[in-house]
């Protein structure tokens, strides 16, 4: 299976690439989370960039990561330029050759959580983004959250609910559309995890990686966390998931000789974790 590594596009990103790239990745997430109020042709110039960068360490971009929504501001209010950047990162992965751009399906707060009025509203934005990532011959994948207690207490997230999650996509009668399984997120639910992959089944196209002790979204190593990746990683097997492991660890050191450390270690957590596909 192809492996690799999400990177926030800010100025570290070509020498995190770099290092990557060292390491033995064979490609990269670009994420867009932090690019905001960029016009279009500062896009371009970003694209090129990234193009530049993948080029010249023989990476490619598996997926990328547009900007999303604060968790706590209600599926039926959008804001143009927040739109403005998702659509210019889902035509930026476009152009970079990256299959599928990953979404964070939005709540309707302002309701009390109903999951009607969310699928109806995200119905709106995704078709939106699903239109403008048909003409640059790419896809939406609509991504698994956990439920954030820190942030609004006992209340779920639309998507954490992976049957709602199953709803949304298939209400889409399109090919460029699926499901980003993060397992970091669905470690924190009430669920079997392998038995909501394989329900879930041909719909999961790409994949957050990454692990905790249930009770915060650390984003940490694989290896380091209480999921049973035997288990996970049966269940992707048993789907014929044939998509990249595309970590989503969350990196916090400033020097170049602990961020070369921190891409061989991840590497050879999923180089761990894959010995259970089968």
């Amino acid at each position: 299976m192809k492996k690799a590594i999400q990177i926030g596009y800010n100025d570290t990103f070509e020498k995190k690439c770099r290092f990557a790239a060292e390491a033995g990745f064979d490609g990269i997430a670009a994420n867009f989370t932090s690019v905001l109020d960029k016009t279009e042709y500062e896009w371009e110039q970003i694209t090129e960039d990234i193009q530049r960068i993948l080029d010249e360490n023989s990476l490619e971009c598996v997926q990328t990561h547009p900007y999303y929504y604060d968790l706590r501001v209600s599926s039926e209010e959008v804001e143009d330029r927040l739109e403005f950047a998702v659509k210019q990162a889902i035509i930026a992965g476009g152009k970079l050759g990256a299959k599928w751009n990953v979404i964070h399906p939005r709540s309707s707060v302002s309701t009390g959580f109903r999951v009607k009025e969310a699928i109806d509203d995200n119905k709106k934005v995704f078709a939106n983004y699903l239109e403008c990532a048909e003409k640059y011959n790419t896809g939406v994948a609509a991504e698994n959250l956990p439920v954030f207690s820190g942030i609004i207490p006992c209340m779920p997230f639309f998507s954490s609910n992976y049957e709602d999650l199953c709803n949304l996509v298939d209400s889409f009668n399109a090919e460029n559309i699926g499901i980003c399984w993060d397992t970091g997120h669905a470690n924190m639910m009430n669920f079997d995890q392998a038995d909501a992959i394989k329900f879930l089944g041909k719909r999961i196209k790409c994949t957050h990686i990454h692990n905790n002790f249930k009770r915060q979204d650390l984003h940490l190593p694989p290896d380091c966390g209480d999921i049973d990746w035997e288990k996970v990683m049966g269940a992707f097997c048993s789907i014929g998931y044939d998509g990249p492991l595309t970590l989503e660890t969350h990196c916090l050191y400033p020097e170049d000789d602990m961020l070369r450390a921190f891409a061989k270690f991840n590497l050879a957590g999923l180089d761990m974790i894959e010995k259970y596909y089968k």
